[in-house]
């Protein structure tokens, strides 16, 4: 089943939200604060783009990247 462009989108901003509840539990961050670093991410970017596939993946899959970037520069 191809998935409409609009089910993508929907299926990105639903993983967004929790990504963006899990930075702001594990590193104290406020909202404003999480946004920030994860619409400036790489991750963002790559989850963002419908060919990587990252949009059916889990959020707990998609944060440890974005860990990894936080805490590293860079993603594995």
């Amino acid at each position: 089943m191809k998935l409409t462009v609009g089910q993508i989108e929907f299926m990105i901003e639903e993983l967004s939200s929790e990504i963006i509840q899990m930075l702001m539990e594990e590193w104290g961050c406020d909202m404003t604060q999480a946004m920030d670093i994860y619409y400036n991410s790489d991750t963002f970017d790559r989850l963002s783009n419908p060919a990587t596939g990252l949009y059916y993946q889990s959020a707990g899959y998609v944060y440890d990247f974005l860990k990894k970037e936080i805490t590293t520069g860079r993603i594995a």
